[in-house]
């Protein structure tokens, strides 16, 4: 029991016995009034009652006892009971107090050795791993600055009972988290974790602030989204897509399958069967460079889509020659099959014309991603 809460529980006391004792000497002077007053009822036919010495005591006052009496009427008596029965009252309504008073102190000594008694128990196994895998996480990347002294629980909605401890750079200010809950999210997109803190307060250099409804926000920008969804599956929440890793020297990035779908339908649009009603077909590729497909793969069916011939270009374009208004398809650095016969196609290309296509069709349907001639 604290210091402030005895002395408290001593004040309230030391009024108890004041107002206990200012009743009994009331009802001690009432009952001389009442004593005096009988007396005299029968001694002395008279229309007062006689007032007894402040100073006697004990039922033998007045007359009998030699001292003198002052008459009092049944007014001043009246009052005199008033005031003992008003003395009673605040008594009783001090001594409920007194009661409730010492019932919210039994109700607050519990609840602080509840807390004592959680401080000290040891934090579940699970929040330990958590708590040293965030850790280990954040000084990874480079911040340092925060360290988590305990939390109480982990579930889908965080971190409860979150104690830490966070200085700044330079070691010249510290701040003291105390938070019923803590929430991680990550945004894969910018590469930023944010730790919010929930229910309680902060201490900044000695100022206490309370944590506002929406949580109070600890930034770190710049890290390694992967490696920490990987490190905290169980506390960890993400959104958002990664960005596209840049392309290596010289390599050429690959496109994605929808990209890829549309520019095989563009080429649909301009390959048409020759006089013989053979077909070619642009069935794949890997990637755009300078207007020009690369890893071409095509192929060559007949009117009953019987597979005759196929080929594979390193690098595959739509030619047009304006002056002569042919439209070719441009192969190079690649090879050609057909019945049964393999064909190198070197620097220099190899060009399919495309008959009855004309250079402004083959324009639009390529989206001007031509090469000429």
């Amino acid at each position: 029991m604290t210091l402030r809460v005895r002395l408290l529980l001593v004040g309230l006391a030391l009024a108890v016995l004041a107002l206990g004792y200012e009743t009994f000497r009331l009802a001690e002077l009432a009952g001389r009034f009442e004593v005096a007053a009988r007396e005299a009822g029968r001694g002395e036919e008279r229309g007062a009652v006689p007032l007894p010495s402040d100073r006697a005591s004990g039922p033998a006052v007045g007359a009998a006892a030699g001292v003198a009496t002052a008459p009092i009427d049944a007014l001043t008596y009246a009052r005199l009971e008033l005031e003992l029965a008003s003395q009673r009252q605040q008594n009783a309504a001090l001594v409920t107090l007194l009661e409730q008073r010492n019932q919210e102190l039994a109700r607050l000594e519990r609840a602080a050795n509840d807390a004592a008694a959680a401080a000290l128990a040891p934090m579940p196994e699970g929040v330990r791993l958590c708590l040293a895998a965030l850790r280990e996480a954040l000084r990874q990347e480079g911040y340092d600055q925060l360290r988590f002294l305990r939390a109480t629980a982990l579930d889908e909605h965080g971190l409860h009972g979150v104690e830490a401890l966070q200085s700044e750079a330079q070691g010249l200010s510290a701040t003291l988290w105390f938070a019923g809950r803590m929430t991680a999210s990550l945004d894969r997109a910018a590469g930023v974790l944010e730790l919010r803190f929930f229910d309680g307060r902060r201490i900044v250099d000695g100022t206490v602030e309370p944590l506002p409804a929406e949580g109070a926000v600890v930034r770190f920008p710049e890290v390694d989204g992967r490696s920490l969804e990987r490190r905290l599956p169980a506390l960890l929440t993400a959104h958002g897509d990664y960005p596209l890793p840049p392309p290596e020297p010289g390599k050429v990035p690959t496109l994605d399958p929808g990209t890829r779908e549309r520019w095989t339908r563009s080429f649909d649009r301009l390959l048409r069967p020759d006089a013989t009603g053979l077909r070619w077909r642009v069935t794949d590729f890997r990637s755009l460079q300078d207007g020009w497909f690369v890893a071409a793969e095509l192929i060559a069916t007949d009117a009953r889509h019987h597979v005759l011939g196929s080929a594979f270009a390193g690098r595959l374009a739509v030619e047009i020659d304006e002056r002569t208004g042919v439209v070719s398809l441009l192969l190079r650095d690649g090879s050609l099959r057909r019945e049964g016969v393999e064909t190198t196609i070197g620097a220099d290309g190899f060009r399919m014309v495309l008959p009855d296509v004309q250079p402004p069709e083959a324009i639009d349907a390529m989206l001007g991603m031509v090469v000429r001639r």
